[in-house]
């Protein structure tokens, strides 16, 4: 009982030290903090000292910028923009797939047995609906999301 209680307490002392090496070295940290691209905008935060800059770009026009108080709004929601619109993107991949899986199961079960298919119709049309209404949502959300990231890329480079 006592060796468990002291590799413990080692352990806590051991991931506590390391925690705060950490803290110390982000502080003096030099380079790229992030970098994403989605349909043809990408941005990239780059950090000299205790300066940002960013170069935000649209199919292959890259702009650098450097981080103010004045712009600093602008460039956070371009930044939002971008990684969103990734992420609606990957969900609208996901759910069409989702729906071509429902197609090519329910072709199969219609070649195989059409009896099952007629008990399980409910159930199929439900699941291509809900798969339907995911697509369509993601399609409208990445429009906005698009045209966010336009209306930024614009108001940041001219």
């Amino acid at each position: 009982m006592k060796k468990c209680i002291l590799l413990m307490l080692f352990s806590f002392t051991l991931i506590l030290s390391a925690c705060s090496q950490a803290e110390e070295d982000t502080q003096e940290y030099s380079g790229i903090i992030g970098d994403e691209q989605s349909l043809g905008y990408e941005y990239t935060v780059l950090k000299e000292q205790n300066k940002f800059s960013w170069k935000v770009g649209y199919k292959g026009d890259i702009s650098i910028i450097e981080e103010s108080a004045a712009n600093q709004d602008d460039l956070v929601n371009y930044m939002n923009a971008v990684n969103d619109s990734k992420l609606v993107l990957a969900k609208l991949i996901i759910s069409v797939s989702y729906l071509l899986i429902i197609i090519i199961t329910t072709l199969i079960l219609y070649k195989k047995n059409r009896k099952m298919l007629k008990d399980s119709g409910v159930v199929i049309t439900m699941l291509s609906g809900i798969a339907i209404y995911i697509a369509f949502k993601a399609s409208f959300d990445l429009i906005s999301l698009l045209q966010n990231t336009k209306y930024y890329y614009l108001i940041l480079t001219n």
